[in-house]
């Protein structure tokens, strides 16, 4: 296993160095680097789009207010436009949008683990129509 370095502890010439021997490393080919591509932010979504989206799932406002965890008057004021869903609310939506069985199969699969872990407590469990 190879040792990490302590890049906190070591100065910026320290840093540096290390950083071209790693590149001179990398272009010899002794060094692979892992490149990871980051999606692009989450989508700004229209008052239209929201309820395009709703309706899409065929589910009532309570329902996927339920689904994504909100209260429905959050839902309600995106939908009337009051307010608009935050990064990850969108990212949801957007998920939603793009794959509705795979994401509501999450969900239910979710509600079933939570299930599991409770064992032989009693746990309030809804599945969400598929």
């Amino acid at each position: 296993m190879k040792r990490e370095r302590d890049y906190e502890n070591m100065s910026v010439f320290d840093q540096v160095m290390e950083g071209l021997k790693q590149g001179t490393t990398h272009a010899r080919g002794g060094l692979t680097l892992r490149t990871t591509t980051l999606p692009a932010p989450a989508p700004e979504l229209t008052k239209k789009r929201v309820i395009l989206i709703r309706k899409k799932l065929e589910m009532s406002q309570a329902v996927l207010a339920r689904v994504l965890n909100v209260p429905t008057k959050t839902l309600q004021s995106w939908e009337q436009g009051a307010r608009k869903p935050k990064a990850g609310e969108a990212r949801l939506l957007q998920m939603f949008e793009a794959s509705p069985v795979e994401c509501l199969a999450l969900v239910n699969k979710a509600n079933d683990a939570i299930s599991a872990l409770a064992g032989k407590r009693q746990v309030h469990r809804d599945t969400i129509p598929a």
